[in-house]
């Protein structure tokens, strides 16, 4: 397929806590970061998003936030096996409908050359790439961070805030780290979100399922989550 360039206790809504590779395949790649011609200045977008894929080649966990470079820690243990146990949970939906997992790619962030890494993406076969790195967020079903220590206030406080300005429907956070462990699904972005628009809830719907509740997620997952499953 091608990607197209664009032309617990029980289920409530709350405010969020306060605490806290391998490049594209040839068939999802679109042309709008080809290689500079020989002689033209590259862009600063440009040596930013080649400065993240070096990075990502090498191994590291390399995204651009405000226009600047972040790496952030390599993931443990834990946070392989809780991403592998989600995916076996979702595995069942992903060959009928012809999903896409995918663990390396990105999400673009406008109106900068922002670029978010989720630990899981999922989207449909015919999503929209905006270029070799990122996906239109709009075109996803949905986005999962697993929080690890490096990672924690990223994933609660500034990652909402990118998810929704990029239109992702879905985000699901898993968090190990609480005391309990904790799933979180957030859904319903506001439109109208600005880069540094903190003092507004990003998403305005946000459930929260404890270790060993159940977390539903909508259409077009229509499923339930057994959340002690991930912390197994």
């Amino acid at each position: 397929m091608a990607l197209t360039k664009p032309t617990k206790r029980g289920r409530h809504d709350h405010p969020v806590p306060q605490k806290q590779n391998a490049p594209v395949p040839d068939d999802l790649v679109s042309d709008e970061h080809e290689p500079p011609e020989a002689g033209k200045p590259e862009s600063l977008e440009d040596q930013l998003l080649r400065l993240c894929l070096a990075l990502n080649e090498a191994g590291y966990r390399a995204e651009i936030h405000n226009g600047q470079v972040v790496v952030s820690p390599a993931a443990n243990m834990q946070h392989a096996v809780i991403l592998d146990q989600l995916s076996n949970l979702l595995y069942p939906l992903k060959l009928p409908n012809r999903w896409r997992f995918f663990y390396n790619w990105g999400v673009h962030i406008p109106p900068q050359p922002d670029l978010r890494l989720p630990d899981l993406m999922v989207l449909p076969e015919q999503a929209e790439a905006f270029d070799e790195m990122r996906a239109h967020g709009r075109g996803l079903l949905l986005v999962v961070e697993v929080c690890s220590p490096g990672t924690y206030k990223v994933d609660w406080q500034e990652k909402p805030l990118d998810y929704a300005r990029a239109g992702v429907p879905l985000y699901l956070i898993v968090d190990p780290l609480g005391s309990p462990r904790r799933v979180t699904l957030m859904s319903d972005p506001l439109p109208d979100l600005e880069p540094l628009d903190h003092h507004r809830q990003a998403y305005r719907q946000i459930v929260t399922a404890e270790e060993g509740e159940v977390l539903e997620l909508p259409e077009p997952f229509g499923i339930k989550i057994e959340t002690s499953a991930l912390f197994d």
